[in-house]
């Protein structure tokens, strides 16, 4: 395990804010969270309580799991001892307790924020950009940190975040088209295209899609962006839990997976029509981007792309999500732009050893299986009869999915998706009884 360093100054500064906790139970989670993994002995002297009332709380919080008792390495400083860490168990019970948190930290973190844009700000004033505007792309700099100070900071790049706050999800009544806005401020468009690049390819948190000529932008910090991660790493889970109870399900829809996330947004007010298809193709995107990070099969998330209707109709945007699938961190992949073309020749770099996708169903088979039956539709096929294209997989893989639908049918319970068959009692996701279908 790489040791963990923070500053001198930082360190200080949580200890100060911990003693000030009213709650005990808290402040042992705040101090594992915020300094790192400790000693028995550290805890005592950090959280300023009593031997005694720490070994209370530390018993407590094993007991719950919100923090466990492991061996911690530091191969720099030849450290090998045991510490105590938080769970994420811990990590979103701290979360979830109110208490005077970072203020004091988030307001010295602004005010050194403030003062390192005073530049920015005086442009801004200079155009006449309204307080109430420069104050959110501010909030939204203090979320992105210190790597916004990794691009030169000149009034290109100003009016560039100026035009990126104007055509936010999250500012629908601002929206000012590239041409008209860079008339207006008289700067070229190759300069804001350029500092779009920047921006998009420093990793600074934005996403970006269009809609025709309509370009769009939020951030992963804003609320749209913390919601619909949210709910894609929710859904996940769900899936993940169903594959380990219950194993695989016989269909997987992204497409629909995709709509229900984009359905609840639309409910919050966070999207709205015109912006939903091309939106929910960033969230499959973000589906898989949420995915590998969670450690799921690179070869079922393949699947899941070969049975996308969605994303068929882009080429780019299938080939993107293979991208993806093989970790790429590139925002051409992330975000919904214009992309070069894929061979599907390239699908060895992507997975590894592919030998090819089923005749029956268009499921991937690796070149260690033998057995010549697929493991989704039970088929037996020759060697020679595999699918060699994505184009043809995808074909095959829509057409057996229909053929699935036929004989199953979705469960009468509205808040479940599973599809069943008439044969059964009752559906093994959710338990309701199953209703006979009749012809």
């Amino acid at each position: 395990m790489s040791s963990w360093n923070i500053s001198k100054k930082l360190k200080n500064e949580i200890i100060s804010i911990t003693k000030n906790i009213d709650s005990n139970e808290t402040r042992l989670l705040y101090l594992l969270r915020n300094i790192g993994p400790q000693r028995f002995t550290n805890l005592i002297k950090y959280s300023g309580l009593s031997r005694s009332t720490v070994s209370k709380y530390l018993k407590h919080h094993l007991k719950y799991n919100n923090i466990e008792k492991k061996i911690y390495n530091d191969i720099t400083r030849n450290i090998q001892e045991q510490r105590y860490y938080i769970t994420e168990k811990g990590i979103e019970k701290l979360n979830e307790i109110p208490f005077q948190r970072d203020d004091i930290l988030y307001v010295n973190e602004l005010n050194e924020y403030v003062s390192n844009l005073s530049d920015l700000i005086q442009f801004y004033k200079k155009i006449g950009v309204e307080d109430s505007i420069y104050f959110q792309i501010i909030k939204t700099i203090s979320n992105i940190g210190d790597n916004f100070f990794l691009i030169e900071q000149n009034p290109d790049f100003y009016l560039t975040l100026f035009y990126m706050f104007f055509n936010s999800v999250s500012t629908r009544n601002f929206k000012f088209e590239i041409n008209a806005f860079c008339e207006h401020y008289k700067v070229k468009k190759l300069r804001i295209d350029f500092y779009v690049d920047k921006i998009m390819s420093n990793k600074l948190g934005f996403y970006m899609f269009t809609r025709d000529t309509d370009v769009f932008f939020f951030h992963e910090e804003d609320l749209l962006g913390t919601t619909t991660l949210r709910l894609i790493k929710d859904r996940l889970i769900e899936e993940l839990v169903q594959i380990n109870l219950k194993g695989y399900k016989k269909i997987y829809e992204l497409d629909k997976m995709a709509e229900n996330i984009s359905e609840q947004l639309m409910n919050m007010d966070l999207i709205w029509n015109r912006i939903k298809e091309p939106f929910e193709m960033i969230i499959e995107k973000l589906i898989m981007k949420t995915a590998i990070d969670m450690g799921v099969s690179k070869t079922f998330l393949m699947d899941l792309v070969i049975q996308s209707e969605k994303l068929s109709r882009s080429k780019e945007g299938v080939n993107s999500l293979f991208n993806i699938i093989n970790h790429s961190e590139r925002y051409e992949d992330l975000n919904i732009v214009s992309l070069p073309k894929t061979d599907d020749r390239a699908l060895d770099s992507v997975l590894g050893q592919i030998k090819g996708f089923c005749p029956n169903c268009g499921k991937i088979l690796l070149k260690q299986d033998f057995s010549n039956e697929c493991s989704k539709c039970k088929k037996k096929f020759e060697p020679q009869e595999l699918l060699k294209s994505i184009d043809a997989a995808k074909k095959v893989s829509i057409e057996y999915k229909k053929l699935v639908k036929e004989e199953l049918f979705i469960c009468s319970n509205p808040k479940c998706d599973y599809y069943v068959q008439s044969s059964w009692d009752v559906c093994p996701e959710c338990l309701t009884p199953i209703k006979r279908q009749r012809n």
